[in-house]
């Protein structure tokens, strides 16, 4: 008599399938849906960007003066008698008047174009340096603060949402089982888990700013959610049902009463972004971006044929 052993899923699959692949990720979220796939933070210099908020440790970059010299000396923004300060050139900015004469150095060959400045330095409080004769081809604007130039060159990095990847995968035909492990991951990168650093300058102040992700939490739509500080462990079939070394989750139960029979699968990407300023000014910015996909889970039974 033989005897054999047949696994079938409940939900008419034949075969248990563990295939391996990239689940598409949606459009991220930065408090709200971003588009192609990219969270796009909007900053100005005097609001906070939806989805980046400044937490602990601001350094100087928090409540300090938006005018500061590189030696980290608070300034006045402007001064009655010198004019409006300039962080990226570090003096204070008056116009001439009257203007010199088109001969002088001072248009550097630029007459008629803008306009000559006295720039005059600070050298420490209330005391100020000879000044010199700079051309401007526009009046100097207002001086934005250390963590405003910081949220505004945040805005320009390619910070995204994780590139999910997931086993079972979001695919007609491949479906997970109660028991099996489940293996999530991110593309690992710049882009999707950091290190990314830019160096930029926003309303002449200069930033550094070094984002990277601390943590993603998957939320697994069974009412538990895993918490992954690594981009994940890609699965290979010869990993068999092991656990994920870093980033797994095992259901108790079939996605059958779920809509369109799947777990909702949201991967909430945790990026902390470390800035530093002129004057030692310092601080962080996170942002939470969110990608999504869906798995579908059935129930492994045995049946035993003799």
């Amino acid at each position: 008599m033989l005897t054999r052993l047949t696994a079938v899923l409940s939900l008419t699959v034949a075969l248990l399938v563990l295939s391996v692949g990239t689940a598409s990720a949606q459009a991220p979220e930065c408090g709200r849906l971003g588009e192609n796939g990219v969270c796009t933070v909007t900053i100005t210099p005097t609001g906070t960007p939806p989805g980046a908020r400044p937490v602990s440790n601001p350094g100087d970059g928090g409540a300090a003066s938006s005018c500061v010299t590189d030696a980290g000396l608070a300034v006045p923004c402007t001064e009655p008698n010198l004019g409006t300060w300039s962080n990226a050139l570090q003096c204070y900015l008056r116009r001439m008047a009257p203007q010199p004469p088109a001969s002088d150095p001072g248009w550097a060959g630029r007459f008629p174009d803008g306009a000559v400045y006295y720039c005059i330095q600070a050298v420490g409080p209330g005391v100020f340096g000879a000044g010199t004769l700079v051309w401007l081809p526009a009046p100097p604007t207002e001086t934005i603060s250390p963590e405003e130039a910081a949220r505004a060159v945040v805005r320009r990095m390619d910070l995204r949402a994780a590139d999910i990847g997931i086993v079972p995968d979001d695919k007609p035909g491949s479906i997970g089982a109660v028991g099996a492990p489940v293996y999530m991951w991110t593309a690992p990168g710049p882009a999707t888990f950091g290190p990314q650093v830019l160096t930029a300058a926003a309303g002449g102040v200069t930033i550094t700013a070094t984002a990277k992700v601390e943590r993603i939490v998957w939320s697994m739509g069974d009412g538990t959610s895993v918490t992954c500080r690594t981009p994940g462990t890609v699965y290979q079939d010869r990993y068999g049902f092991n656990d994920s070394p870093d980033c797994g989750h095992r259901y108790t139960q079939t996605s059958a009463d779920k809509p369109n029979n799947a777990y909702p699968i949201v991967a909430t990407s945790f990026w902390v972004v470390d800035w530093t300023g002129p004057g030692g000014s310092s601080g962080q910015i996170t942002l939470d971006l969110v990608s999504r996909t869906n798995i579908v889970v059935g129930e492994l039974q045995a049946l035993v044929t003799n």
